[in-house]
């Protein structure tokens, strides 16, 4: 399993030099040429956990960013957590490089390969590496117009996405009801910790601040239901 985690990222590095998501599945939008993407998430139950993402648009369909992914809050405990000795659960926090290829096959179908490679934060025990690595295909105004369609296979790393499977395949939408008012669904299939299905409403109260309020769904028995919320600073291009 070691050979094909190298020899996937390998693929990926060989012309991948950041990730929008719709909550989990990325969106494989890329970020406009020396803007800055900027989103923030929330999830509500047991826990509160925190998931960032910073990204800069390189041109030529480039992006790249970081993230700091389970930053978990125990209310309860009244404190962070950190795990670094179990591998059923991801370890966390994770610290992570981001990038993004996207190629244009026409007008509304593209192509995108992005990962995800970083580190855990410990204490005292010695890190390790974590990854994810997918391709998408996206199609824009399928039926709709300005909707997203979005649909993949991925790769995840035993502590970035702990048990269960490593290969698996996402799906995702955004469909705009109005100019302020979309609504979005997507289902990561497998039996990780990155497998939910999850169902929203996406808000535009300013047009370069996208607000989704959301909920997950367990597609495993050992992932719980939360309740999600997304800010997100998109860049404007001008002709929009």
């Amino acid at each position: 399993m070691k050979k094909y985690f190298f020899l996937y990222f390998l693929f990926i590095f060989s012309f991948v030099y950041a990730q929008q998501n719709f909550i989990n599945v990325p969106s494989s939008e890329v970020t406009i040429k020396h803007k800055v993407f900027f989103q923030q998430q929330l999830n509500f139950n047991e826990l509160i956990q925190s998931n960032s993402t910073l990204d800069f648009g390189l041109g030529h369909g480039f992006e790249l960013g970081a993230n700091v992914l389970g930053l978990n809050f125990s209310n309860s405990k009244k404190s962070f957590l950190h795990n670094d000795l179990t591998d059923t659960d991801p370890y966390n926090p994770l610290i992570l490089i981001n990038g993004l290829k996207q190629f244009e096959i026409t007008k509304h179908i593209s192509i995108a390969a992005g990962t995800q490679l970083g580190l855990n934060f410990t204490d005292n025990k010695k890190r390790a590496k974590a990854g994810l690595a997918y391709f998408n295909l996206r199609i824009n105004d399928l039926i709709v117009k300005k909707s997203s369609f979005v649909v993949g296979s991925y790769f995840n790393s035993r502590h970035y996405g702990g048990s269960g499977n490593r290969f698996g395949a996402w799906v995702g939408t955004e469909i705009p009801i109005n100019s302020y008012f979309h609504i979005m669904a997507e289902s990561v299939l497998g039996s990780n910790a990155l497998c939910y299905t999850s169902v929203g409403i996406i808000l535009y109260p300013i047009k370069w601040m996208p607000l989704t309020i959301g909920i997950q769904i367990p597609n495993t028995k050992n992932n719980s239901y939360s309740i999600v919320f997304e800010l997100t600073i998109i860049p404007i291009s001008k002709k929009d």
